[in-house]
This record gives C-alpha cells, sequence and structure tokens, in this order.
C-alpha cells in the first residue's frame, strides 16, 4: 500500500500525510509551490446512485497511486475513487456523517464521526471498504496520525487528544502557558519537518497554528487571504497547503519564511473548498467542496 498525500491526485489526512508522503513520495522531490501554473483538468463526477443528497467532501486522503479515500459528509459514507479511471469503485454507508478522514498502516483508515461520538476504523484492503473496531470519541472533528499515534481534535472544549490505535489518551493539548490554544479547530496535519510538527487549522480564529508534537505554539499564520480556513495539509518538506473556505482559494503556506501565497481561487472554479489533496508523482492538486459533486482537478503546467 502506497500511503500519500493525495496520488493519481492527491490528498488530506495526516500522518496519513507524513506517511504518505515518505512511502508514496519516496524520493519524488516537490517543487516550490509559489511558483508552479496550475493546469484545470475535467471535473470529476462523485456522485453515485445511492446518495440522496449533493456531496459534500469534507475530506480525502491517498490510499494507493490513483486511489483516494472521501469522506461524503452529506451522504453519509466513505468512498474509494480511481482518479485514472475517474470512477467511484467502493462506497460504504456510515450510522453518521464523516468529517476527516487518514490512511493508517496495514490497509486501514480512519474516520471522525462527530454526531456519532466515534472515532470508526476501516479496512481499505484490496479496494474493498469494510469497518473494523470503533474508539469512542465524543465530538470527535480532525484526525491524522504519526508513529502509531492518533491526533484528534475537538470543536467542543477545544484541544487535541494524542491516543493509541486502541483509543487510549496518551496526553491532552489544551493550552500553552495558560492560554487557551484554539476556538474552533476543525482539521489538522503532520509536517515532515525536522523535527516533525503539527499544523492545525482554527476555523474560528482564521489561523492555522504551528505546534510542536507536545503542543508548544512554534508561528501562528494569519493573512487577510485566509478566512475561515477548513483542510490543512503537508505538501512536502517547509509546505503546507491550507483551504480558506469564505474567499474560495487554497493557500501556500511556507515554513521559512511564514509566508502564505494564494495558488488556486475563486478564478479557477472554487466555491467554498473544505478538502484539497495534492500528489507529487503527478504534480496534481484535487479539491473537494461543500455541497458539490465534482472534485476539482489542478495539474502542474
Amino acid at each position: 500500500m502506497c500511503a500519500g498525500a493525495g496520488e493519481g491526485v492527491c490528498g488530506h489526512g495526516g500522518e496519513c500525510v507524513r506517511l504518505r508522503m515518505r512511502v508514496c513520495a519516496g524520493s519524488v522531490p516537490v517543487p516550490g509551490l509559489s511558483t508552479v501554473t496550475w493546469k484545470k483538468e475535467a471535473d470529476i463526477n462523485v456522485r453515485m446512485t445511492q446518495d440522496k443528497e449533493t456531496c459534500w467532501i469534507s475530506s480525502s486522503a491517498l490510499i494507493s497511486p490513483g486511489l483516494f479515500l472521501l469522506a461524503d459528509c452529506n451522504n453519509n459514507c466513505v468512498k474509494l475513487i480511481d482518479v485514472s479511471t475517474r470512477i467511484v469503485t467502493a462506497r460504504l454507508q456510515l450510522p453518521g456523517y464523516p468529517w476527516d478522514v487518514c490512511v493508517l498502516h496495514d490497509d486501514q483508515a480512519a474516520v471522525t464521526l462527530p454526531n456519532n461520538s466515534m472515532i470508526q476504523l476501516l479496512s481499505i484492503k484490496g479496494g474493498q471498504l469494510s469497518r473494523g473496531k470503533k474508539i469512542v470519541s465524543p465530538e470527535c472533528r480532525g484526525i491524522t496520525s504519526y508513529n502509531n499515534r492518533l491526533y484528534v481534535l475537538y470543536k467542543s472544549n477545544p484541544r487535541i487528544e494524542v491516543m493509541t490505535l486502541d483509543g487510549h489518551i496518551i496526553s491532552t493539548f489544551q493550552k500553552d502557558d495558560g492560554k487557551q490554544l484554539f476556538q474552533r479547530p476543525y482539521y489538522l496535519t503532520v509536517s515532515a519537518s525536522t523535527p516533525p510538527t503539527l499544523y492545525v487549522s482554527d476555523y474560528s480564529a482564521n489561523t492555522v497554528l504551528q505546534l510542536s508534537l507536545d503542543g508548544k505554539v512554534l508561528r501562528e499564520y494569519r493573512d487577510k487571504q485566509l478566512i475561515r480556513p477548513e483542510s490543512v495539509v503537508e505538501v512536502g518538506p517547509g509546505q503546507i497547503i491550507v483551504c480558506g473556505r469564505d474567499i474560495h482559494n487554497v493557500l501556500l503556506l511556507s515554513e521559512r519564511d511564514g509566508k502564505m501565497t494564494e495558488i488556486l481561487g475563486q478564478k479557477d472554479g472554487l466555491t467554498k473548498p473544505y478538502s484539497v489533496t495534492f500528489c507529487p508523482h503527478t504534480r496534481a492538486i484535487v479539491v473537494g467542496m461543500r455541497d458539490n459533486n465534482s472534485l476539482n482537478v489542478f495539474n502542474a503546467k
């Protein structure tokens, strides 16, 4: 299995991202994305006959080259899509709406179900989807993994819990030097920096916060082009992309200089983007939007 940051066209998810980048990208160099010109490809329709509502792809994660796991928030399901054939190859109904997904080892993935107060582990072996064990996790939102640990975000009583794959809570990040870390955090990812760090998008604060893996604040990213940030994803060492929902854009964050650059926007057809994925192999970005049956696909020229 190649666990990546989006492949074929690639994307969100966490160590998820670090694992994906390490295994999938291997030695594939990631260009400086701030200077790349993006070409919009044909959208991919992800709606299936079983879907009763317009799709809302709130999260995506790379499974293997060309194969993505999608969380369809409006239709209470997860899907596998083969980007190379543009076909949804599997669908699994869930007991509630999924919010965020990440890829684990051994052909497993995890999805948060906020209204069901649980994290559902999934088997993704052989291109099939099935449910595994559940972890009780009231009002969980964002999820990522690193070093066999889950990092889980909570909107209510905002915090990060670090837990084992069995759900045992190891530590909790809520304050730094007595100050509340978050207002309304929704997504997070682990970077491939040395040492690795966490990035958390805060919907209400209009910020992306960089933390050490023990919960210490390293940097706060804020920009007039970043309003209501959603999915935040590593695309390579020192480069992070984040969806700005209310200005309909995707921004690139640079660890080196702390700058934020818009790389995709409303002019490119984005409307309320929630999930984003980058593939280093194909140099492609895939964006999922709220109440939209299509994935937007962009290739680097």
